[in-house]
């Protein structure tokens, strides 16, 4: 990738007119000073050396200029660094930047985001500016073409903006195609241990039964999106015998919420423990299960990637304790927790039930996730996980890891297990 520097004189002028637009991901509508320094760092007066141009143009309103891209050669599970140039022609009010990854065969990774760190989108951007955004694409680890298609474009509402220029039938600007290695390292995903019940805990969210004091505590959740540590240090807890799955979620939260009172209500929009839960290890069919503040849960069957049936209802049962006061968000909290049971012959849906043994024994692993929603008093929802999807989507079923079932009670270490 090529360094270059912006003139003092036009860094300046852009800042100037930062200062009257708003960012993203602020509550107020006056840019702090640094987001003024991103944005100011990655706004140039003259376009650039890039490693690929293609001066795509999207009508009379802007251009797709080119981009790097890093490394030259990805792997599946590997990281793909990619960095945009464009320029705005007129102002882009309303319209929003995508970028899309795909193979041939139609696989795909949603890869939208807003530019330049979440700053700077682009219906703020000033006219005849060149605009750097780089930002991450982390490929799924079952990726199976040799080759990827990065494409890009400008929507608003249902429409895209047209192109002159490489593109495909959807009006996406083809941006470049990268070669995949196959013959990489097979990536390695997380495990942790579920200890054998001798004695089913009692569902009632607290943590003082005897085979909670025994279970590993899992590493604390990390963000979704970049695997860096989380600010609320999320953690989760698994036993089982021949009947039942058994999970503890343990949560810190300064302010303990969510309003939701029925079954299968949109409980990820506001604060929610979610498991995922593809026992078999096909990546095909798999169950999503929640459980709010309140103790609602919701409970979905999936036949395939995001398929939702919410008819299906598991036999799951769930309890939440609250240290603080639900609701009440002039006070401080600190943090909830819930504890859950759920029947094994729930484990594959309405799935073939002769995917997976029942007694199971140990030994057996099941392919699992778990997340956790957030909403602070103030600003965005926050999203954490075990194991990070790397990418805007939680039904990521090759980022899923396992959950070994154990009948000793001897300290597990949380060493990742090599993918099947």
């Amino acid at each position: 990738m090529c360094r270059f520097q912006t003139s003092r004189t036009f860094l300046l002028f852009c800042l100037a007119t930062l200062s009257l637009q708003s960012c993203v991901g602020q509550d107020s509508s006056r840019p702090s000073a640094d987001d003024k320094r991103i944005i100011g760092e990655n706004t140039f007066a003259e376009v650039p050396k890039m490693d690929k141009r293609v001066d795509a143009k999207l009508e009379d309103k802007a251009t797709y200029l080119g981009l790097d891209f890093k490394p030259a050669q990805v792997r599946p599970g590997g990281r793909l660094t990619l960095t945009h140039y464009w320029q705005a022609h007129k102002p882009l009010r309303g319209w929003k930047v995508f970028v899309h990854v795909n193979d041939k065969a139609g696989r795909f990774v949603n890869a939208d985001h807003t530019p330049v760190q979440g700053r700077h989108p682009a219906a703020d951007w000033p006219v005849g500016s060149i605009i750097r955004d780089s930002h991450v694409v982390h490929l799924p680890s079952d990726w199976r073409a040799d080759k990827l298609q990065v494409y890009t474009g400008l929507w608003r509402g249902s429409e895209r903006m047209t192109i002159e220029g490489p593109q495909d039938k959807d009006r996406r600007i083809l941006v470049a195609e990268i070669p995949v290695n196959l013959r990489g390292p097979k990536p390695r995903r997380k495990s942790l241990r579920a200890i054998r019940a001798t004695n089913p805990p009692v569902i009632d969210g607290r943590m003082d039964d005897p085979v909670w004091r025994k279970a590993p505590v899992s590493p604390a959740f990390v963000e979704t999106m970049t695997g860096k540590p989380s600010p609320l240090k999320t953690t989760v807890r698994a036993a089982w015998d021949d009947k039942n799955l058994y999970l503890l979620f343990d949560m810190p939260d300064p302010d303990v919420w969510g309003e939701f009172d029925k079954r299968d209500d949109k409980l990820w929009t506001q604060e929610a423990a979610e498991i995922f839960i593809d026992a078999d290890g096909d990546g095909k069919d798999y169950i999503e299960l929640q459980v709010s503040p309140k103790g609602v849960i919701f409970d979905s069957y999936l036949p395939a990637h995001r398929k939702n049936q919410n008819d299906w209802n598991s036999g799951m049962k769930a309890a939440v304790s609250v240290d603080g006061s639900l609701n009440q968000r002039d006070d401080e909290d600190k943090g909830w927790r819930v504890e859950l049971s759920l029947p094994l012959t729930d484990l594959v849906g309405r799935g073939d039930l002769k995917k997976i043994r029942i007694p199971p024994k140990a030994g057996d692993r099941y392919r699992v996730n778990f997340f956790r929603m957030e909403q602070p008093k103030k600003g965005p929802q926050q999203a954490s996980a075990w194991s990070p999807p790397l990418r805007g989507d939680f039904h990521a079923l090759d980022r899923f890891g396992e959950l070994i079932l154990t009948d000793t009670t001897k300290k597990a270490k949380h060493e990742p297990v090599p993918a099947k």
